[in-house]
C-alpha cells in the first residue's frame, strides 16, 4: 500500500511535466490551474471550515486524469487539506481513486505517514455516470482513517445525484447526497455536572450518519465571467444537512486559467 501511495504522487508531479513537454504536439492534452476563496467550506453536508483558499490543478489526456487540489483555512484552528485523485472517464462513464489528507487526525500532522491504523490518510474509490441531464457518483472509503465506533472498518459510503439547469441567465445545481448504511464514526461518554459517580450519557458522532440517511442537499447558482482562456465563475449555494438539521448559506469566487 505504501508503495501504491508513492507511486501515484510520484505520477502527479511527474507525468504532467513530460507531458506538457509534448503539448505542441499532442492536441489531447487539456490542464488546467484554479483558485477559488469560499465564504464557508462545506463538503457532503460536513461543517469543514470558514472562510477558505482553495487551489486545483489538473491535467488530462484522452480520459485519464490527475489532479491535485487542496484547502486552507483563514482561521488557524480551521483544517487544512490535501487531495490527490486519479480518475478516467469516458463515454460519461468515470472511475477514479482519492487520497485525503487533512490536519488534526493523527500521526502530527505528517503527511507522508502510512500506518494503516493511524494514518491522517483516507483512500475512496469512486464510480459514476454523467450526461448533460445529471450526474449519478458513488464513492466508497476503502482504506485508511475510516472506522466505526466499534472498531470495525466502516467502508464510509456516499451516493450523489446532481441535476444542472439554466434558468435567469444562472447555471444552477441542484445536489442531494445519501448515504446507505453506518459510515465512519467516534462514540464518548459525556458526564453532566453534578451527576453522580459512574452516570454518563454515551453519545456517537459520524462521518455522514448510522443509518440510511439523507446527510446532503444543496442548490448552487454560478455567473461565469470569460475572457480570453480565463474563466471567472461566482458563485451562490444553499447547502443543508437535513440529518443533523443544519444549513449553511455560502459564496465564492473561483478564478480558472486553461
Amino acid at each position: 500500500m505504501k508503495k501504491m501511495l508513492f507511486g501515484a504522487v510520484a505520477a502527479l508531479f511527474f507525468l504532467p511535466s513530460s507531458l506538457m513537454a509534448q503539448d505542441n504536439e499532442n492536441k489531447d492534452l487539456e490542464a488546467h490551474v484554479e483558485a477559488s476563496i469560499v465564504s464557508h467550506y462545506m463538503w457532503r453536508g460536513i461543517d469543514m471550515a470558514g472562510v477558505s483558499l482553495q487551489p486545483e490543478l489538473s491535467v488530462s489526456w484522452k480520459g485519464l486524469s490527475l489532479t491535485a487540489s487542496g484547502s486552507a483555512g483563514f482561521d488557524k484552528e480551521d483544517l487544512q487539506e490535501i487531495d490527490l485523485n486519479l480518475g478516467y472517464q469516458n463515454w460519461g462513464f468515470n472511475v477514479g481513486v482519492t487520497d485525503y489528507w487533512q490536519t488534526g487526525i493523527d500521526a502530527e500532522d505528517r503527511f507522508f505517514y502510512y500506518n494503516d491504523k493511524k494514518t491522517p490518510h483516507q483512500l475512496e474509490a469512486n464510480i459514476g455516470y454523467s450526461c448533460k441531464y445529471g450526474s449519478l457518483q458513488a464513492y466508497t472509503m476503502f482504506w485508511g482513517e475510516d472506522y466505526k465506533a466499534n472498531g470495525d472498518r466502516a467502508y464510509s459510503t456516499f451516493i450523489e445525484l446532481s441535476v444542472p439547469f439554466r434558468a435567469g441567465g444562472l447555471d444552477w445545481d441542484l445536489r442531494a447526497g445519501v448515504t446507505p448504511m453506518e459510515s465512519a464514526g467516534v462514540q464518548y461518554t459525556i458526564v453532566p455536572e453534578g451527576a453522580v459517580e459512574g452516570f454518563g450519557i454515551i453519545k456517537k458522532e459520524y462521518l455522514y450518519g448510522g443509518k440510511f440517511t439523507c446527510n446532503m442537499a444543496s442548490i448552487r447558482a454560478t455567473k461565469t465571467l470569460e475572457y480570453k482562456n480565463i474563466k471567472i465563475p461566482v458563485f451562490a449555494e444553499f447547502h443543508a444537512n437535513p440529518e443533523l438539521k443544519t444549513a449553511r448559506f455560502l459564496a465564492g469566487v473561483s478564478v480558472v486559467v486553461f
